[in-house]
Formats: C-alpha cells, structure tokens, sequence
C-alpha cells in the first residue's frame, strides 16, 4: 500500500512539475510578447520622429539647392566679366552685386538628433529595415561630410572680396539686395545707388587681383560639385520618408 501510494504521490508530483513548467514558459511567452510589443511601439514612436526630422532636412535641402544655383549664377556672371566676356543685358552695378553674391553661403545644417539618439542609446536595431538604416547613416555621415568639403566650404573668396568692397557699398547691399525670411536667404537685384563710373573703378580693382579671381572659380567649381551632393542627398531623403511611410501603413 505504501508503494502504491508512493506511486500516485510520484506521478501527481510529476504533474506540478510538469504544469509548473508549462506555467513558466508561458509567462516567459508572454513577458516576450509584451517586451516585443514594447519594442515595436517604440520603434514606431522613432520612425515617426525620424519622419519629422526628414521633412525639415527635405525642406532645407530644397531652399539651399536654390540658394546655390543663384550664387553659382552670380559667380559665373561676375568670372565672365573678369574673363573680358562682354555682358550687354547688366550694367556694372549688377556685376558689382554679381561678385558680392558670389561670396555668399549657407551652411547646411541636417535635423539629425532622432538618428544621433538611436545611436547612442544603442537602439537603431528598433529599426527592423535594414536598408533605412544603412541610408541614414550615409545621410548624416558620408553625405554630409561630401557636402562640407564641396559646397560646404568656407571660401578664402569670401573675406578677401568682402575686404575690397568699400563698407557703404556693403552695407546697402545687405539693406536692400539681401533678406532673411525664416530659414531662407534671398539674393535679389537692388538700385544701385553710386554712380556707373564709382562701380567701375572699383571692378578694376576686383578683377585686376589675380588671387581674387582665382579664388573665385575655385569656390564656383566647389559649388558645382557640391550641388549635385545635395542632390543626392535630397533623393536620398525622399526615399527614407516613402520607406517610412511604406512600414507605417502596413
């Protein structure tokens, strides 16, 4: 009898253990579950601020693509005219804010602190695509670095034509040829307000240095490189925000 008691005693054991067992696993299950339901919501929560951030890069990309064509057309138009060309359709103040123009930038500055927090908090495995992942570390990596050491220099022309346009000149430019509208710089054509023979003794001094000019085609050749970055950049940008909007309405 003790046997056969020993016996039931053994198997009902077996039981617990067995559902003690199964009692486990499917709380581990579920804590997975939960964990991973976690994990996807925040991946989502990312995505859609990476979203944001992308939008704005997209916008800034567009307006700096245009800012650029107009500096590289009013630095060709004022390397023309040092090259002999002759420019009937602009007068000389036009070509005096032609060079001025021609020194100006914009540095590009990409909204990248989604991405920067990803990487740091080690958690860019939340974004299941691999493909998204491996563009947005050639965006806000190789990308930019090719924008910064093309367009994105800061031009040697820039001080030195700056230090031979006289102040008054500049400063009327700067009131009236100029305007910063919320992120956008706008180069516009403006009166002139000094005489065509005061500008043109002051284009022989700007087309008579060597130096000046030489800089000059070097930050244009910069410039046409580096467009064709930013370019590349604004069609990378494109795809990531239809990537994201792909894995967010599935």
């Amino acid at each position: 009898m003790e046997q056969n008691k020993s016996g039931k005693y053994f198997k009902y054991a077996i039981g617990e253990i067995i559902l003690v067992v199964i009692g486990i696993l499917i709380a581990l299950q579920i804590n997975n579950w939960n964990e991973k339901r976690k994990e996807q919501e925040k991946g989502q929560v990312y995505l859609e601020r990476l979203k944001e951030n992308l939008i704005l890069d997209l916008e800034h990309l567009e307006l700096n693509i245009n800012f650029y064509k107009q500096v590289f057309e009013y630095g060709n138009l004022a390397l023309a005219y040092s090259d002999g060309d002759t420019i009937e359709s602009k007068n000389n103040w036009e070509i005096l804010v032609a060079f001025f123009h021609a020194s100006q930038i914009w540095p590009l500055i990409l909204t990248s602190s989604t991405y920067e927090e990803l990487k740091s908090s080690g958690e860019l495995s939340l974004l299941q695509s691999v493909d998204l992942r491996n563009s947005l570390s050639y965006f806000y990596g190789g990308g930019l670095e090719r924008y910064n050491h093309t367009v994105g220099i800061y031009p040697p022309y820039r001080k030195m034509v700056r230090g031979l346009i006289p102040t008054k000149i500049q400063n009327y430019m700067w009131d009236h040829c100029h305007v910063t509208r919320n992120d956008a710089q706008i180069l516009k054509a403006c009166d002139s307000f000094i005489s065509e023979e005061e500008c043109k003794h002051i284009l022989d001094g700007l087309i008579n240095n060597s130096i000046l000019i030489e800089e000059l085609r070097y930050f244009m050749s910069g410039i046409k490189v580096g467009l064709d970055t930013i370019t590349e950049q604004l069609k990378l940008c494109q795809l990531m925000l239809d990537e994201i909007n792909t894995i967010q309405n599935n």
